[in-house]
Order: structure tokens, then sequence, then C-alpha cells
């Protein structure tokens, strides 16, 4: 039997598809979001506060995964991930950074990481002292548990079908469909939750 249990949410805050309602004030939607859904990413330099939804995350004891996303350069450059860094270093234990990579990351760059949960996406194989995945031709590099981002366009039979390949990840997994509105990722939950995930 799999052990896959999926926690499922969007990259961004931003959904256009009336999933807020109007006179909701934009410092009250991530607390609005995280009622419905259980995980979120957001780019390491969100214009998000992120200081107020480490704060939300802090306060509360419901289960939510925040995924902190890093573009592939900013990865690379080590000053310039020292200075991302900076900005959330007080509160590494509330978040997973991820990153879809083309090639391996620097042992500088993996010493500078050491102490923050990781989840890397790649299209290559590449030896790594973290523990790995496969699924749908990607491969998965972790600490704590994976994050696997997938493009959401709301057809359900390539949803199933593609929550029956992420699947074979065998183990908790944050699954961050991109640009997906609130209705792709209900059908995802529901998806997930018929197929026992």
């Amino acid at each position: 039997m799999s052990k896959t249990e999926f926690l499922i949410g969007r990259h961004g805050l931003d959904l256009v598809d009336d999933f807020y309602p109007e006179d909701l004030p934009t410092e009250w939607r991530f607390d609005y979001y995280s009622a419905l859904f259980k995980a979120l990413s957001l780019p390491i330099d969100s214009e998000e506060d992120l200081e107020l939804i480490f704060e939300e995350l802090e306060d509360s004891d419901e289960e939510f995964e925040l995924v902190l996303t890093i573009q592939p350069e900013q990865l690379l450059d080590v000053e310039t991930l020292r200075n991302l860094l900076s900005t959330v270093e007080l509160y590494q234990t509330l978040f997973t950074l991820s990153v879809e990579l083309d090639q391996p990351p620097s042992n500088e760059v993996m010493n500078l990481l050491s102490n923050y949960r990781l989840s890397f996406q790649s299209t290559i194989q590449y030896e790594s002292k973290l523990k790995s995945a496969k699924a749908m031709g990607r491969y998965l590099y972790y600490t704590h548990q994976p994050v696997f981002h997938l493009q959401g366009d709301g057809d359900d039979k390539k949803m199933r079908a593609n929550i029956e390949k992420i699947s074979k990840i065998n183990t908790r997994t944050v699954l961050i469909c991109n640009q997906a509105e609130s209705d792709t990722l209900d059908k995802l939950r529901t998806i997930a939750e018929i197929l026992g995930y």
C-alpha cells in the first residue's frame, strides 16, 4: 500500500476566481487561504508579508506547509543566496526551501543551506546526500519531505493520471499546482482523497 499523502496548494496567493470575499483585507488572505488548503508556495523574495505569515504559522496548531522558492540563478550565486536567506533565517523551521535545478548545487551552497529544510526538483539525476525520489521524469532531492511542482490545467483525467504517477514517490509529499485556481485545487484534493492519498 502506498504511503503517499498529499498536502495540496498553489504558488502565490493571487487567486482570481472569486476565491476571496470582495471586502477581505489583503493582510487576511493567507488566513483565509490556509483554512482551506494545506500548502502554499511563495518566492523567497515575495511581496507578500512573510513576517505576518510566519507569525500566523507560529500561532497555529493546524498542519500547513509553506514552501519558499528560489530561482536557480539565486541558488547558484552564494552572495545573492546569503542575502535572501538573511531575511528569513529566524524562521527556518517554518518553511521548506524549494528550487527547480538543471545542475547540482555547489558544496558551498549546500553548506550555506545545511540548517534548512530543502526540496530540489530536477530533470537530471545527480549524486546527493539528500533523500531522493523520482516521479514523472523528475528527480526530487529533499531533507524532510519532497515538494513536487506541477502545472495545473483543470483537466480531470490528466490530474488523476498525474496524481497516480506522483504517488509513486511513496511518502508524504507537498504538491504545488502552479497557477491553479481554487476549483482546480479542490478537484486535485478530491481526486487524491478518492484514490486514497
